[in-house]
């Protein structure tokens, strides 16, 4: 009852001669005297009405005015000169770090001009190892897709193609330090944002707040470049030292890279229980279980199959908690061409060497060779100090 009596009441306020309503306003203004209503009218005394209360005001664009682009930083350009040298002897390679100290990141068209002047003022004036990192050619601040943030091992720069090189915003990062701890990275952090370099404070800066703050934003990072397993190198297995002392122990490989041909494992399966291989599983042995002796059988064999002999090159295994592996062929470059030659010839003798019984069975080479770089250091490196058990020692 109440809502009614409030309806009819605005509704008799509204139709009240005299009174300047909302509904009187729509209706009447600029209405013609033929009774309809004109709507460029009405738009036309908008656009007046806007221009005219802009009219004086330098801030203040006119209706339907194209907004002009942004210059530099909050419409300024850089104050100081920029250099104009080359930025290639600054970048960062695998080589620099591994931990370092994340000094400045540039944004902007002139990023990697900035990132230079920084570069070259702390390798003058404070004598500092500093370094130019292009965010631009690491999508995802990583060098592999979906691999944040380290590279591959064999990565040594940057390699990045389209499309992810123009996905990217231009940022260019100021990175200093050729440290072997993270204790020296949090040292020369402490250091570093001391510093007050006149090619920061001479630059524009998109938050007033922080004119005048130097580098005080550092922070301690990693190469990116670097593979997690360098940064922290695990001690070693014990059992995995003491599974791989065979005759054709992977250590015996001179080079840095072999071609794997066979991998022995364990079951596996997402359906345990449907799966007929995991029937009465306690009953049975499982293939991790002889996966060291198959493994080493099959490379015993193949070092004495005259076939494989005729490639020049020797079996190698290695084995971990997890599975065996064959290989075969000792390689210093990962794109050795007498690697796929190699690998054609081991696809070519695949049916042959399984119905001579030389292998029980099918090897199948991999489309890439096996980087013994991360095994090899496992297999040999000491035990931290204070280590008890003499046995983690393997040579």
């Amino acid at each position: 009852m109440r809502t009614t009596i409030a309806a009819a009441a605005i509704a008799a306020s509204l139709m009240a001669p005299g009174t300047d309503t909302l509904a009187q306003g729509l209706f009447n203004r600029n209405k013609p005297a033929g009774g309809t209503v004109d709507p460029n009218a009405t738009r036309a005394s908008q656009t007046s009405t806007i221009n005219n209360s802009a009219a004086g005001k330098p801030d203040v664009l006119p209706y339907n005015a194209e907004v002009p682009a942004p210059s530099g930083v909050d419409g300024m350009k850089p104050t100081i000169p920029l250099p104009t040298g080359p930025i290639e002897p600054y970048l960062m390679t695998r080589e620099n770090g591994p931990f370092m100290v994340l000094a400045y990141t540039f944004r902007g068209p002139d990023a990697p001009r900035q990132a230079l002047g920084l570069v070259l003022e702390l390798r003058s004036q404070y004598k500092l190892p500093a370094y130019i990192l292009l965010p631009k050619k690491f999508p995802g601040k990583s060098n592999i897709r979906g691999v944040p943030p380290m590279t591959a091992p064999f990565v040594t720069r940057d390699d990045v193609n389209l499309p992810e090189l123009l996905r990217t915003l231009d940022e260019a990062a100021v990175l200093v330090g050729d440290l072997k701890t993270t204790k020296d990275s949090f040292d020369l952090m402490h250091q570093i944002k001391k510093l007050h370099p006149v090619c920061i404070d001479g630059q524009p800066q998109a938050f007033h707040w922080r004119k005048g703050q130097g580098l005080s934003r550092a922070m301690t990072t990693t190469n990116p470049f670097v593979p997690a397993e360098d940064l922290f190198p695990r001690q070693p297995d014990v059992m995995v030292g003491q599974m791989n002392g065979g005759p054709h122990n992977i250590r015996f490989c001179p080079g840095r890279y072999t071609l794997q041909v066979a991998n022995f494992t364990g079951r596996t399966t997402l359906d345990p229980e449907n799966d007929p291989r995991f029937k009465g599983l306690m009953g049975t042995k499982s293939p991790l279980a002889t996966a060291h002796d198959d493994a080493e059988r099959l490379a015993e064999a193949l070092s004495k199959d005259r076939e494989v002999q005729k490639t020049g090159y020797q079996p190698y295994v290695y084995h971990d908690r997890y599975s065996s592996r064959v290989t075969i062929g000792s390689f210093t470059n990962p794109n050795d061409p007498a690697a796929q030659k190699l690998h054609d010839r081991m696809i070519e003798l695949a049916v042959d060497l399984n119905n001579r019984r030389v292998s029980d069975t099918m090897i199948v080479p991999a489309s890439s060779l096996l980087d013994l770089g991360p095994i090899k250091a496992q297999l040999t490196a000491k035990p931290a100090p204070g280590d008890s058990n003499p046995s983690t020692t393997m040579k």
